[in-house]
């Protein structure tokens, strides 16, 4: 028996719009209720962080049961006033993406800080004819993905795993005569506090008591100008290990600071991660299991199934901060990671969740951790050998010589050298790598400008 292909496209047509209608009758979602507080003395409140989580049985089978259960627990959470908090801040700047609302503040030093709200909105990523509709509903739904609580567990690991962070705490931020009428929208609701890393913190240890931090966009301006301005490569992959260790996925170009590190040959810029909301994500329920097929994503689990595809969104960055790292590099600070992130570790970080949540998930996030933390070094191999596939390398806009040494019929040395002003090489190269060609199949060479 033949189908005609009329046949299969109106049975496809039929079976698209009944699913429509079928989720729209489906997605009546309740109309969102905002976090609900109840005081307990004057420093502290007890917070439900996303009430409107807490769906029936049915719709978390359809939309995943996520962490609703941690959004909808009561937690106790202290207190915050602006005028107190850290010495004493304003604010100066409303802030923030399509999901998070955040608040920029500076102390009497003009040293920045932000707050950045618990709660988000997935719903203005949509175009403008989904808003206010049944789409923007489910969108807004799946901010149960995320666990709300989770960026305070990871300093405790990035300290003892030896790379930067940010400092989060979880405060409620009641409505107070400092947010003024300009600010008023950002009282009476749970936020992250946190050090905001940007220009001078020199005093900030967990900043690399950098004097000068500066953004993605900025180092990528920095690194084009001069070829003594170069990445810490070795530390950025591991930073880029433990955010797969922690699950941390949507690690692109603006979820990074770079410190500034004035050697006097020259400047070295050391990753600063940051916006640690995405660790842990999980993506159940039968509508975000399908969406996972067509997409990067991948729920936090005790391994990763797709190493490319889950450091999509980070691609582009680590083919350009990494293009010198080998195989043994990226084992090398695999192996040290698996050593110095003690089991004990990372019990004690999952331990800085809020003791009414903790009993929810912390055991099953504690085992997952410590399964990733054992499969480190096969991350580190599947993903070096994505990266190798094909490497760009590049030079700035001074003058360079890019020096190609074929070794034999599978090895290949690609030196990069400043040249002085009578356009002689320098003694050593400021990059310096040899491919293989079991790794590797092609390899890019960016002159850029100048007379190389």
């Amino acid at each position: 028996m033949t189908i005609s292909s009329q046949t299969i496209i109106r049975v496809s047509r039929f079976v698209t719009c009944f699913c429509l209608v079928l989720i729209f009758h489906l997605t009546n979602l309740d109309a969102q209720t905002k976090q609900t507080v109840d005081t307990i003395d004057s420093q502290h409140v007890m917070v439900i962080a996303g009430k409107q989580y807490n769906v029936k049985p049915f719709r978390q089978w359809l939309y995943g049961k996520h962490y609703r259960k941690e959004w909808n627990t009561p937690v106790k959470v202290k207190i915050a006033y602006l005028d107190t908090l850290a010495g004493g801040l304003k604010p100066y700047q409303k802030g923030g993406g399509r999901q998070t609302k955040t608040l920029r503040l500076w102390d009497e030093n003009k040293k920045e800080y932000v707050l950045r709200s618990i709660d988000k909105t997935f719903g203005g990523a949509l175009p403008e004819i989904f808003l206010n509709s049944f789409v923007e509903k489910i969108f807004n739904d799946q901010v149960s993905i995320a666990h709300p609580y989770a960026a305070i567990t990871i300093p405790p690991m990035a300290e003892a795993a030896g790379i930067y962070h940010t400092k989060p705490s979880i405060y409620y931020i009641p409505q107070q005569k400092i947010l003024g009428d300009e600010y008023a929208d950002y009282g009476d609701q749970l936020f992250l506090f946190e050090q905001r890393p940007d220009e001078n913190w020199e005093e900030a240890e967990n900043f690399g008591n950098s004097e000068n931090i500066v953004g993605t966009e900025k180092l990528f301006e920095n690194l084009l100008e001069k070829n003594d301005h170069q990445p810490d490569q070795e530390l950025f992959i591991r930073s880029r290990l433990f955010d797969m260790f922690i699950g941390d996925w949507g690690r692109h170009e603006d979820q990074w600071r770079w410190a500034t590190l004035d050697t006097g040959k020259g400047k070295i810029y050391q990753a600063i991660p940051r916006d640690r909301d995405q660790v842990y994500t999980l993506f159940d329920g039968v509508l975000p299991s399908l969406a996972t097929f067509i997409s990067h994503q991948e729920s936090f689990n005790h391994t990763i199934k797709n190493i490319s595809g889950y450091n999509f969104p980070a691609r582009n960055l680590d083919r350009l901060i990494a293009n010198q790292m080998t195989a043994e590099d990226w084992i090398q600070q695999a192996k040290e990671l698996q050593n110095i992130v003690s089991d004990k570790t990372i019990e004690e970080a999952i331990h800085q969740l809020p003791p009414e949540v903790f009993s929810i998930s912390g055991p099953e996030i504690i085992a997952k951790l410590k399964s990733r933390k054992s499969q480190l070094q096969n991350f580190a191999k599947d993903y070096y050998a994505v990266l190798a596939r094909e490497v760009d390398i590049s030079g700035t806009l001074q003058n360079e010589l890019f020096k190609v040494s074929v070794i034999n019929d599978q090895q290949v040395e690609i030196a990069v050298y400043d040249l002085d002003k009578n356009n002689q090489p320098k003694d050593a190269p400021f990059y310096k790598r040899r491919f293989n060609a079991g790794e590797t199949k092609e390899i890019r060479l960016y002159g850029i400008s100048g007379n190389d």
